[in-house]
């Protein structure tokens, strides 16, 4: 069931903050990732919380809306309960209502793990990396550097990695991957797997400063691979001095 609270402190730069409940008790530890809508949370804001435990028994949120937001379901959140005891004598069974029960939980499951607007999404990300790919595939065949094609499949995976690392290790309050080492492996090829990543996994889509660094990046190699396969690396032999 859904507590009050308020937000008694928010770091919008890490995206973490406190609740502390409206009836008084102990404040407990809230991630950006169990925010729903789309609107940041800041401090002072009132909202409405479901509250758990992590790996270690402290308290957090694992559910948490801003007060003005229409109740999105909160079985999303929560892991299906253990079937129930055989109901007590004289009192009817009713199987209609728990096998709805049971679809509603595993459709609000499914919407919780698809990526919205999957097809333009993909769409998008193939065409960014059509140029990489076809200016990869020119280095291999005509100077024979299997570098670029390497460094985009090899760090993808690791950026892959480094971004479910850096989500399980927010979800349990553990030590978190400096935002400089996922920026570097997106700088040193990885930025398709890290936008799988980040659309799969739903990490560091909402904090606007990681996401311009992470455009600007993607749009450099955009503008190096343009230059190489369009232009004949017209710009970077001006600018190696040739």
């Amino acid at each position: 069931m859904e507590q009050r609270g308020v937000l008694l402190s928010w770091d919008d730069g890490k995206g973490f903050g406190f609740i502390q409940p409206e009836n008084g008790g102990t404040k407990l530890f809230v991630h950006i990732s169990v925010m729903r809508g789309d609107a940041r949370p800041s401090q002072g804001d009132t909202v409405l919380y479901l509250a758990g435990k992590d790996a270690k028994g402290r308290l957090r949120a694992t559910h948490m809306r801003g007060e003005g937001l229409s109740l999105d379901r909160p079985a999303i959140r929560r892991k299906p309960k253990e079937p129930s005891a055989r109901p007590p004598a004289g009192r009817a069974s009713k199987p209609a209502a728990t096998g709805r029960s049971a679809t509603e939980r595993k459709v609000a499951v499914r919407r919780s793990a698809s990526v919205q607007y999957l097809l333009p999404k993909l769409m998008a990300w193939l065409a960014l990396c059509l140029l990489p790919l076809i200016g990869s595939l020119q280095m291999l065949n005509g100077q024979g550097w299997i570098l670029p094609l390497a460094a985009y499949c090899g760090v993808s995976l690791i950026s892959l990695f480094l971004y479910w690392s850096d989500k399980r290790a927010a979800e349990q309050s553990l030590q978190r991957k400096p935002e400089k080492v996922l920026h570097l492996s997106e700088f040193l090829g990885g930025w398709p797997g890290a936008l799988v990543a980040q659309q799969v996994l739903r990490h560091k889509t909402r904090k606007a400063s990681y996401q311009q660094l992470c455009w600007l990046i993607i749009l450099a190699h955009q503008l190096f691979w343009v230059d190489w396969v369009l232009l004949d690396s017209r710009y970077l032999l001006q600018l190696l001095g040739n």
